[in-house]
């Protein structure tokens, strides 16, 4: 139950570090980082509120309307922590003004939010390796016409040389997509003996939804293990690619997956200077747990 009182007292006091301020968030993503932040913090608890503009010297009350839902944002943030801190959650009215209002206490002393397996530096840097490869395809005129399977070796050969990493093409694993025998997998990457992620990779010159789909159908047949995480490759052979991506990311994000969706995030393109290559994730419940789907999309330049 939030105390309205204690809201005030705060609201009315110099802002801290142990408050958050949105004026509208809900996306999952955003708020469970927030969520970790206050719960490793020194103090019982913080707070962040929606509907509320911080400034260096106060809170500026914006509101927001009642239909704002709240209760999902919080369940589908504390659904992507391996670890979750109690929080009261609810609105309260002040001046006129609607705020929502999700009160985060501190866990226990030794236990920390920031191990989510998710985050972990291992992912990061695949990721990172990946896109850098990515770059280097998309400026190489070799492969401006080339099909997709010239650009997977590239790919799968640019990977190989990355110590850490067992690189395998062409994989018989899992289902093909009739389900009547086993599939080739386009790049399978194994890590300390064990497999790693699937990069499942295709060609799009628009969006073609029923190809793109079954793509996105494949990366689960050919993961058999259940990875953290996975990738679908998309070579853009498309003219107008902002406007391809907008389309991309609306169809993911609806997309009837094998494993439900929980979140998607595009924020994460924001932490990559390139605009002619693009990524996001979504998340997904498979068997009760938490794993990650890549989407790496870059343009490829045509003659």
């Amino acid at each position: 139950m939030i105390d309205i009182t204690d809201v005030q007292k705060v609201l009315n006091d110099v802002p801290n570090e142990n408050t958050i301020c949105h004026e509208y968030e809900l996306r999952p993503t955003i708020i469970v980082s927030d969520i970790k932040k206050l719960a490793n913090i020194t103090d019982d608890y913080g707070y962040i509120f929606n509907g509320v503009l911080k400034t260096n010297d106060r809170y500026i009350i914006k509101g927001l309307s009642n239909g704002y839902t709240i209760k999902n944002t919080v369940e589908k943030a504390l659904g992507l922590l391996t670890v979750k801190p109690d929080i009261e959650y609810g609105s309260v009215v002040i001046n006129g003004k609607t705020i929502y209002v999700m009160k985060v206490f501190r866990i226990n002393e030794g236990t920390s939010l920031l191990s989510d397996e998710l985050e972990s530096e291992s992912i990061k840097k695949f990721v990172e390796t990946l896109y850098k490869i990515c770059i280097k395809l998309q400026g190489n005129s070799k492969y401006i016409d080339a099909s997709e399977d010239e650009r997977n070796d590239y790919i799968r050969d640019m990977l190989d040389r990355e110590e850490e990493y067992v690189i395998k093409d062409q994989t018989r694993r899992g289902l093909s997509a009739s389900g009547a025998s086993a599939g080739e997998i386009d790049i399978l990457v194994e890590k300390d003996s064990y497999p790693f992620t699937v990069v499942e990779a295709l060609i799009l010159k628009s969006l073609n939804k029923d190809y793109l789909g079954k793509h996105l159908d494949k990366i689960y047949t050919y993961d058999t293990t259940g990875n953290l995480f996975n990738v679908c490759l998309v070579y853009a052979e498309c003219k107008k690619f902002a406007s391809f991506w907008e389309k991309y990311c609306d169809f993911v994000e609806q997309y009837n997956y094998p494993y439900p969706l929980i979140t998607s995030d595009e924020n994460i393109d924001q932490e990559y200077t390139g605009s002619e290559i693009r990524i996001m994730i979504t998340t997904h419940n498979r068997s009760g747990k938490q794993t990650k789907l890549y989407h790496i999309c870059v343009k490829i330049l045509s003659k």
